[in-house]
């Protein structure tokens, strides 16, 4: 297979060439005027009176409250009032604004990739590479990764392994969200809305003092679906329907000035029925091409499923002379059950039904110190502590016909992980304007794995499968080392070269099971961070090479998931950040990524070859070359917010806020093969607010997707047929938004 014919040589919209052009443009001209003009990159540090400057986004990438532009590393930020403005309402959504994001799902499963790292794997003890934070609590398991956005102060990512300050598993990188703490001050917001599909959506947030130290707040959300996207043909049901309800609640008590405690609790509960298709131009065995819509689906069984998730952490911080130190413990439980039709056709002789019941608990520890803000040396040091247990309790598949005399297979299994490491980092400068930053984490991590089948046969009898019981340990070192150099107080550049590693583990749903170790990542970086024209511009690029080893290649050449260490690959780019502010309340953002990957060794790859009668067959091959799964070759997006000025809106009549997003995806392979594509597509959101004078509600006009684009979250082979999984259609709606 020649590469020519396995890269979709489709060219870039007109918009985004334009883009990329003006980029050039902007980028020469901020750096003419910050290099040549000393004076403006000192008004960059202190803008005149009445400037429109780019806002100040604060990050804790290096586990520390610091600007985004002194950051030796390439993050991605957006405000809670930003990410709405987008149309982000979950952290699914989060690759409208993000290039090089690409976030697949599949149900309640979670598939974050980010710079072509990432997993398609689902089950218990399956963790992302692309780590997920919530008010700085690890998410182990990827059921539930997919959150409701509600209550949001600001989600940051960061883009390359994280593995020396935040762990293990984040190897591709990390998806940090941070909700709002209350204040003294009491405040409220109702709000209702109403979309198409029958969709009605409520939210309720409290905030305010309990006492004159204790503070509070409460955030729920409820959405329900009335109609799905799609139809089942066979059952008559409908198909890619959610109903949802999040809680969060934050107590913050302020005991002294150098000591203060969180209690954080949450819950979620979501219904759903998502549809799995055969994949564009292909045959399911036992059934004809599929010609339906996308959103629908013609199955003997109907998919349905339900989520279940919630935990609550503690967090101590207290001021020792200086020196900051925080301990912040966890805990958290996911349960999931979901049931779809892996074999995609209406035969019940053909048809396979896939019953998921898996359930997380984890536990986590961490212990930090942080130097002093004034410290020539800056420096942390820290100790986390993990522990889980992830069950498939069970996994059941039932066929009518494929497997007679057995009906149906019963999978149980047990994967327990505890890890622990410690970490410091250390950041002096060695010359004037020039810092030095060296990280070190160590981590010892054991598992272990008990599992059985269970055979159903089509009399009503049972008999013992297979078991096992096995155990593996693995311990890794991961490090950063970094340079910065400010030439200008608007312009610093960097080079850095980090290590991360992703946890390996045992097949779930094999019995007897297979092991897989870590996955490695080693990742150079060089980057620019620069403003100009009086921080009404802020423009940031980085260039990056990964080597990528041992990578944990993901297969289901019999519908089930086996995952091995297969592979090793090589991936490098470029990223563009820029904001800037025209006017006082006009705004442009515009991001762009540039990938190149591909395996450099991958000699018994799986080769997926559709059968002409229907089904999937395979085999082995070499796919040194070959691009890696999910790798966008080019993202792009740019986002438009506009406060209408008085002089076309009447203060009378109150203020007007306008809203478009635009976003180019280039298309990616789904597996080593590169056979399965997503083509390009391109994403349209807008939105448009008004609120009365002096008023206390707005209301709001919203719309998501609004081209129709139908594009796959999900893309994979398997032998009884190729599936797909599709993302929302357009969608728009009404909201009201009422403050007392």
């Amino acid at each position: 297979m020649s590469r020519q014919n396995r890269i979709d040589a489709a060219p870039l919209p007109k918009l985004v060439a334009s883009l990329l052009g003006a980029t050039n443009i902007i980028a020469t001209l901020g750096a003419a005027n910050i290099i040549a003009t000393p004076a403006i990159a000192q008004q960059a540090e202190s803008p005149s009176a009445g400037t429109a400057a780019v806002e100040e986004v604060i990050v804790t990438a290096q586990r520390r409250r610091e600007r985004l532009q002194d950051v030796p590393i390439s993050v991605d930020a957006f405000s809670g009032d930003q990410l709405a403005l987008s149309g982000v309402t979950s952290t699914a959504d989060l690759a409208l604004v993000t290039p090089g994001l690409e976030y697949g799902t599949q149900a309640a499963y979670g598939q974050p990739y980010l710079r072509g790292i990432g997993t398609v794997a689902n089950g218990p003890g399956v963790e992302s590479p692309v780590a997920l934070y919530v008010d700085g609590v690890y998410y182990g398991a990827m059921i539930g990764s997919v959150l409701t956005l509600n209550n949001i102060e600001q989600i940051e990512v960061d883009k390359g392994p994280q593995g020396t300050l935040f762990g293990r598993n984040a190897t591709g990188g990390l998806i940090q969200v941070t909700t709002r703490d209350p204040t003294q001050v009491f405040e409220s917001k109702l709000g209702i809305g109403y979309g198409n599909y029958r969709t009605g959506q409520t939210s309720l947030f409290v905030s305010g003092a309990v006492s004159e130290k204790l503070a509070a707040n409460l955030d729920v959300h409820f959405q329900n679906q009335g109609d799905g996207f799609g139809t089942n043909a066979f059952t008559r049901q409908d198909v890619n329907k959610t109903k949802d309800f999040a809680a969060r609640s934050k107590w913050v008590l302020t005991a002294s000035d150098a000591t203060s405690f969180k209690l954080l609790f949450d819950y979620e509960h979501q219904n759903f029925a998502q549809a799995y298709v055969p994949a564009p131009a292909t045959t399911p065995l036992g059934g004809a091409p599929y010609t339906g819509s996308p959103q629908g689906l013609d199955g003997y069984f109907q998919p349905t499923g339900k989520l279940d998730q919630g935990g609550a952490s503690f967090q101590l911080r207290h001021d020792f002379g200086g020196i900051q130190f925080a301990s912040l413990t966890s805990y958290r439980q996911s349960r999931v059950y979901e049931a779809f039709d892996g074999g995609l056709v209406p035969d019940p002789f053909f048809a396979l039904n896939l019953e998921i019941n898996e359930q997380h608990q984890q536990f986590t520890q961490e212990f930090q110190l942080l130097s002093p803000t004034d410290s020539r040396i800056k420096w942390v040091t820290g100790l986390f502590l993990y522990h889980a247990d992830s069950k498939s309790d069970p996994l059941v598949a039932t066929s009518y016909g494929l497997f007679q005399p057995v009906v149906a297979f019963d999978v149980y299994s047990d994967q327990k992980a505890t890890s622990a490491a410690i970490y410091g980092q250390a950041t002096k400068e060695i010359l004037p304007a020039t810092n030095l930053t060296v990280g070190l984490r160590y981590t010892t991590e054991h598992r272990t794995f008990t599992g059985s089948d269970v055979l159903q046969f089509s009399g009503g009898a049972t008999a013992p499968g297979g078991a096992d019981d096995k155990g593996q340990t693995f311990n890794k070192p991961t490090w950063r080392i970094s340079l910065d150099h400010r030439f200008t107080p608007a312009l610093m550049a960097y080079a850095s070269y980090n290590r991360g590693f992703k946890s390996g583990g045992f097949n779930d749903y094999l019995v007897p099971t297979s092991s897989y170790s870590p996955e490695v990542l080693d990742a150079y970086e060089i980057g620019l961070k620069s403003e100009a024209f009086q921080q009404r511009l802020q423009l940031d690029t980085a260039v990056f090479y990964y080597d990528y080893s041992n990578i944990q290649a993901v297969e289901y050449p019999f519908g089930i998931e086996i995952i091995r260490n297969a592979a090793k690959a090589k991936l490098y780019g470029l990223d563009v950040d820029a904001k800037a502010r025209i006017t006082e309340g006009f705004t442009l953002n515009l991001g762009i990524e540039a990938l190149h990957d591909e395996f450099t060794s991958f000699p018994d790859a799986t080769l997926s070859t559709p059968v002409p009668g229907g089904g999937t067959v395979f085999s082995r091959f070499d796919a040194k070359g070959n691009r890696l799964g999910l790798a966008p070759s080019f993202t792009g997006n740019i986002g438009a917010s506009l406060r209408v000025p008085h002089t076309v809106v009447p203060n009378s009549w109150g203020g007007v806020t306008l809203n478009v997003t635009y976003a180019y995806n280039g298309g990616w392979f789904a597996e080593p093969d590169n056979r399965l594509r997503q083509p390009s597509y391109s994403l349209l959101s807008s939105q448009v607010s008004w609120a009365p004078p002096r008023g206390r509600f707005e209301v709001t006009l919203w719309g998501n997707n609004l081209l129709d684009r139908q594009y796959t979250v999900a893309l994979a082979s398997q032998a009884n047929g190729d599936f797909a999984i599709y993302a929302p259609p357009r969608t728009y709606g009404l909201k009201l938004e009422a403050r007392f």
